[in-house]
Formats: C-alpha cells, sequence, structure tokens
C-alpha cells in the first residue's frame, strides 16, 4: 500500500490558529497583537515543526477489528461509529517525542473548520492505557492490538483524551471520544475516535 505524506505550513497552521484564537470583534478597531498573542503563535509554530506526521494507516490486523466493531455498531441501529488512523513521524532528535507535540500535530491536521466549529473539545488530561481500554465498546478487540501491530510491544505509550458531547439533532446528542496515542520509540501516532449517537 502506497503511503501518503501529509504535509501542511506550519506557518500558515500558525497563523491560521492565531487568527481564529486571537481575532477582534467586528465592533473593534484593528489593533496591533497584544505580546502575548505574539508569543501563541510562535509556540504553535514551534510545536508543529517537532513532528511532521506520515499517515500509515491501520494494519490489516488493526483495520480488520475496525471494520468489525463498526460492522457491530450498525447491527445495533447505528449506536456508533469508529474511526483509527495511525501516523508515522521521522525523528532524528536526541530528545524524545512529547505528547504535546503529537496533539498539536493531530489537531493541525483537522482543517474542515465546519466541522470542527460544532466539536468544543474537552481536554481530559493525560491518561492510562485502560482508559482507552475501557471505552472501546464494540471495539474491544483493539486492546491489547493496538500495542503490539503500532509499537514494539515493550515502550510506555502516552495517551491524551479528548471529550465532546453535541446536539446533532433535537432530542439527539453525539458523545464523540478522542484519543491521541504516542509511540514515543516507534516514532508512530495513533488516533482513535468513538461516536456514541443517540437514538
Amino acid at each position: 500500500m502506497s503511503r501518503n505524506t501529509l504535509k501542511w505550513s506550519v506557518l500558515a497552521s500558525a497563523l491560521f490558529l492565531g487568527a481564529c484564537n486571537n481575532a477582534p470583534a467586528p465592533t473593534e478597531e484593528p489593533t496591533q497583537p497584544a505580546p502575548e498573542s505574539t508569543q501563541s503563535v510562535r509556540t504553535v509554530e514551534s510545536k508543529l515543526s517537532q513532528i511532521e506526521l506520515e499517515w500509515e494507516g491501520p494494519t490489516p490486523l488493526l483495520e480488520s477489528i475496525m471494520e468489525a466493531g463498526n460492522d457491530e455498531c450498525d447491527t445495533h441501529n447505528n449506536w456508533c461509529d469508529g474511526t483509527l488512523d495511525v501516523y508515522g513521524f521521522p525523528w532524528s532528535s536526541t530528545q524524545t517525542p512529547t505528547l504535546s507535540d503529537a496533539v498539536e500535530s493531530v489537531f493541525a491536521l483537522m482543517q474542515d473548520p465546519r466541522e470542527q466549529s460544532r466539536i468544543t473539545w474537552q481536554d481530559q488530561g493525560t491518561v492510562p492505557f485502560s482508559t482507552l481500554s475501557d471505552a472501546l465498546f464494540f471495539f474491544d478487540a483493539l486492546d491489547p492490538h493496538l500495542l503490539t501491530e503500532i509499537g514494539n510491544g515493550t515502550e510506555q505509550v502516552q495517551i491524551r483524551y479528548f471529550y465532546s458531547s453535541y446536539l446533532v439533532a433535537p432530542g439527539a446528542h453525539d458523545w464523540n471520544h478522542l484519543f491521541i496515542v504516542l509511540f514515543p520509540q516507534s516514532h508512530r501516532v495513533a488516533v482513535f475516535n468513538l461516536v456514541n449517537h443517540e437514538i
């Protein structure tokens, strides 16, 4: 399978994020950006330059697990949807890649503002693998295969958990669980997203 490389302009992403976070209200006169705004842009730029994600996709085993889980979701009136993306990244630094860098890079790939405008992510912080394992629902076969298929089987993965609940129709919510998993020795990032639907 060919390897697709996802690249983006670090400067453009940084400016986009800075503009979103610091845009003046329509009635305000444009002003010079405050010093902390400039620092915020520099921080984003610096973090994004640390990890350049290259899409690899799930291994055949993980892909079959995801297909089986989504089939089970459909059997139960589409109670849920799950996705799993796997990225590699080149790494030549003597320092260990950080989970914060991985999170910044993953969110930089989420470039559809229409989709993201309705999702307000709540950062649940760094969690142990057991938190991910407990939330797998119909995708429970990912435990332990996620660790053995992507990593070296012994490295300590790092996981950041984000949660969101939002109205998709009158009386119907979606509950979105997003797990960003860093494999610091194998230089990979897995992104597992489970959406439970209120029927």
